[in-house]
């Protein structure tokens, strides 16, 4: 921590002495209008902890290759494998998530009022481009009131809208062979709007065997009838034919090549490919004051294979097709509002599975249809007791059922379902003495089913369910304040304690070197302190600062390996620190610096292996000139200014010591924006 406070003071200095004769303005902080709680309102007056992220934070000066450069400026939210692209980014909120041996879990994803997440709760958000991103909203904390399975977080993300007529132009280059191109084009025609984007993304990657190719394509399409109802379209693609897996190596391995890659990953050609379709339409209706409606309907078809680092059943392959839709009906008076609705989900994955034969496609070993089907019903009431005291009350009861069908029965039929139902009631109060600042607190319960994938990695070796493997449930209360004072500085703290039944903890074989397995926990408690703090010093100086403090113990779990109540859970740091500063010049200039400093954290249930405490710091400079309807933006930044040896991922209880994957040295890159518009 001292060493953060430091290097975050030195850099404070710096930049307000580049500021120095600046007149620069930049937009006072006010409460943010958020609508992941399902109810359209402001941040200050919802009882839950929501942080916003809008598009300067998401793309000003950024590489825009992930999520994982904007997510460190959320307090409670722990984001790791930003470099492993075959794995995907791994995003925990309170500690949801961090299990996933791949991609996020326990975390609802929404992307424009879609869901992201499919109905088992897994989710990649390498499937989105921050490129197109306008805001997202992060719910921190059990919310399966609001989403139903696998809520113990919300990132919902809205894309750009076409507010003129535009067309943009991004070149992005750097090191490790980073390359990024995108074009953007919108306009408004009266009553229809469209935005458009294509991107390209491709990078060598600073390990071996760890490059990546995708292609992203977005539409969106908004028609307005009138000023109370409007229909948007959206339609994504998106192409990866290669991203290639380095895998995890031990560390006497990383002391002497961080860059090399697990010699068996290269000998199976660890690596995956997909193809991803998705259209959706929703339509809104407002019909008085009182009265509104919204339906949604969507489908996704996902088209992918994956060469794991081991021979048996190593490739694996499936077509999975993702469809369902909703419907909400809104009432609306002075002191009273509730929204109803439904929420239907429907996967179905085509799953195979084959020996890999040093990358090549060998023997079938399993052949089976997987389905999740999820229905979701929801009532949500917040009641205005008094101006300035407003209680929430939300229920949700799910209605679930999973299935395999066995088409390899040379070995018998494994076919087998699973049901379940579970009422998700929620509880908020919130007290706000002003528009600018609230006391509020929760009391919630969440609950996940395992992923199809969790269940299906069966450790006996055959096709079915893993019969061991069972939901777990959590129960949350926390409280919390909002405030800002004077149009110059933001503060947000939460106190929380979640104590979670059955927690759902990743676990390898030692035969299975590179395969997941998964098994429950007993009991295990997590006690949690968030704090979030903004203050623009002067008009185009801002700070940030957040703190996040992560007590997660077991309370009871033992396996044949030992007993491990007490022990801290692993993959997540006790401490978890961030600062940026922002300055911004009425002439076009700008600089951001970012810091991240992130105690050890733990490898394994044991708590026998970990990984050490690291600090990075991040810097962007650029240069915004407007020549009337032409912009021009260069920029430049460098990640891991000072070239900081740490691990970009943990592979919790992984067997043979090969928990750590390096992340890289300094990352220098630079780009050029030309956008033509009114």
């Amino acid at each position: 921590m001292y060493k953060f406070f430091t290097i975050f003071l030195t850099l404070n200095s710096v930049i307000v002495f580049a500021q120095i004769d600046t007149t620069t303005t930049s937009k006072e902080l006010e409460p943010v209008t958020i609508s992941s709680s399902r109810f359209i309102t402001k941040d200050i007056q919802t009882p839950l902890s929501i942080t916003v992220i809008d598009q300067s934070r998401l793309q000003i000066g950024q590489s825009k290759i992930s999520l994982f450069e904007s997510l460190g400026a959320i307090s409670g939210v722990f984001a790791m494998n930003s470099e492993n692209f075959a794995q995907d980014l791994r995003i925990s909120i309170r500690g949801f998530g961090a299990r996933a041996s791949f991609g996020i879990r326990g975390i609802k994803i929404i992307s424009d009022g879609i869901p992201e997440s499919i109905p088992d709760g897994t989710a990649k958000v390498g499937n989105l481009d921050v490129g197109t991103m306008e805001r997202i909203e992060v719910i921190k904390g059990p919310s399966s009131g609001l989403y139903g399975n696998a809520s113990g977080g919300v990132i919902s993300i809205f894309s750009e809208n076409a507010k003129e007529n535009f067309a943009e132009l991004q070149a992005n280059i750097g090191a490790y062979g980073l390359q990024r191109y995108q074009f953007k084009t919108g306009q408004g025609i009266g009553k229809f709007m469209y935005f458009v984007s294509a991107s390209r993304l491709l990078s060598t990657g600073y390990r071996d065997h760890s490059s990546i190719e995708r292609n992203f394509l977005n539409g969106k399409l908004i028609y307005n009838f009138t000023d109370k109802n409007k229909l948007t379209f959206l339609v994504n693609y998106i192409d990866s034919p290669r991203a290639e897996d380095p895998g995890a190596l031990i560390q006497s391995e990383i002391d002497k090549n961080r860059q090399q890659a697990r010699l068996q990953n290269l000998t199976f050609d660890a690596s995956e490919t997909f193809k991803q379709k998705r259209i959706a339409l929703i339509y809104d209706h407002i019909f008085n004051q009182k009265h509104q409606i919204n339906a949604r309907g969507f489908y996704l078809n996902r088209d992918f294979a994956n060469k794991q680092a081991l021979q048996a059943s190593g490739q694996i392959a499936f077509n999975r097709d993702f469809s369902g839709g909703g419907f909400n009906y809104q009432f609306t008076t002075k002191d009273y509002r509730l929204k109803t609705g439904v929420d239907l989900e429907n996967q179905q994955d085509n799953r195979q599975r084959f020996d890999n034969l040093a990358g090549e496609k060998g023997t079938l070993r399993l052949n089976q249809v997987e389905e999740f089907r999820n229905i979701g019903v929801f009532l949500l009431q917040e009641f205005t007791i008094i101006p300035k005291l407003k209680l929430s009350i939300n229920t949700r009861f799910d209605d679930i059922r999973l299935q395999i069908t066995d088409k390899l029965i040379s070995d018998g039929n494994q076919s087998a379902t699973q049901s379940f139902q579970r009422f998700s009631p929620m509880a908020g109060l919130s007290f706000s003495p002003n528009l600018s600042s609230s006391v509020f607190t929760n009391v919630s319960t969440n609950f996940e089913t395992p992923s199809l994938n969790e269940l299906s990695n069966n450790p006996t070796g055959l096709g079915g369910f893993n019969p061991d493997l069972n939901p777990q449930k959590s129960r949350n209360y926390e409280v919390g304040y909002k405030g800002i004072f004077g149009k110059k500085f933001r503060a947000d703290v939460s106190v929380f304690y979640i104590e979670v039944e059955d927690e759902i903890v990743p676990y390898q074989l030692a035969n299975q070197v590179g395969r997941t397995y998964f098994r429950n926990a007993g009991l295990s408690e997590r006690k949690g302190l968030e704090l979030g703090f903004t203050y623009k010093i002067r008009s185009g100086l801002t700070t940030y600062f957040n703190y996040t403090y992560s007590d997660f113990q077991y309370k009871s779990y033992q396996t044949t390996a030992g007993k491990f109540d007490k022990n801290m859970l692993p993959g997540i740091p006790k401490h978890n620190i961030y600062g940026e500063i922002r300055y911004f010049s009425r002439i076009g200039i700008y600089a951001i610096a970012q810091i991240r400093d992130i105690s050890k954290l733990y490898a394994d249930d044991a708590n026998l292996n970990t990984n050490d405490s690291y600090a990075t710091v991040n810097l962007r400079m650029g240069y915004r000139k407007q020549l009337k309807n032409l912009v021009i933006e260069p920029f430049i930044g460098i990640n891991n200014l000072f070239n900081e040896n740490y691990n970009a991922n943990i592979q919790i209880n992984a067997t043979a010591n090969r928990y750590f994957e390096p992340a890289s040295g300094s990352f220098v890159f630079g780009g050029l924006t030309v956008r033509v518009g009114k």
